[in-house]
């Protein structure tokens, strides 16, 4: 379901909007394995761009065995155990114009997860200089509290994308994850030619930043891949 309407009489909005999709899964016996739920309760969308909105998901999920849904470096793990499961979260997101210099997003979800309860928020601060170099900053957290145990994880995204053309691009990503306790780095060199295809040049780098391990580098890769789009 999804539905968008553009008032004329409020020149300050330019569209409101609200939608919804669901997804089951079922076994055999027709018996609910899993579910999820998705739904912009509304949206509004400024006149001079960005967005503003509520959002729900609801999910149910019926595991037949116990699995770990949280381990970090240091080997403690939060389990969670058979049964039948349904949870919902809310939460509001903001986005300003992404057309202008410096432009920012928000995003909160708070409510269930399993049989315990989740916090979490998100935060990027992006900068455009001219039409050529795109940045952002982010940071994201989530607050788990599980009867099986009470967990944390942090994410923060930097990018960096400057295009020398309209065909050619340099784009970076450095990337912290506290769970594993890694910082990943991704550069990439992209010469296109025309529908995506081209000279791709990749470097991967991954490191742990635990005391937990003796080895720092974690892994490291150098790809170079060319596509090439053939008529017949």
């Amino acid at each position: 379901y999804a539905f968008a309407y553009q008032p004329k009489r409020w020149p300050s909005i330019r569209r409101l909007a609200s939608s919804l999709n669901y997804n089951a899964y079922v076994d055999l016996n027709n018996r609910l394995e899993s579910s999820y739920g998705h739904s912009h309760v509304f949206e509004i969308q400024p006149r001079q761009g960005g967005r503003i909105a509520y959002v729900m998901d609801i999910q149910q999920d019926r595991p037949r065995r116990p699995f770990t849904v949280y381990q970090d470096v240091t080997g403690r793990r939060v389990v969670v155990p058979t049964g039948e499961y349904a949870w919902v979260n809310g939460g509001v997101e903001y986005d300003s114009d992404p057309s202008a210099p410096v432009n920012v997003s928000l995003r909160t979800k708070n409510g269930t997860f399993y049989d315990g309860d989740h916090y979490g928020w998100e935060a990027s601060l992006g900068v455009r200089v001219g039409a050529r170099l795109i940045s952002s900053a982010g940071w994201s957290r989530d607050d788990i509290k599980l009867p099986g145990g009470s967990f944390k994880n942090d994410l923060v995204p930097i990018n960096i994308s400057y295009s020398f053309t309209s065909l050619a691009s340099v784009q970076g990503l450095v990337q912290y994850n506290r769970q594993a306790s890694t910082i990943s780095s991704n550069l990439r060199l992209a010469l296109l030619n025309r529908s995506g295809t081209g000279l791709f040049v990749v470097y991967n780098d991954r490191r742990d930043t635990s005391d937990f391990t003796g080895a720092e580098l974690l892994g490291r890769s150098f790809i170079v891949k060319y596509t090439r789009l053939v008529d017949f």
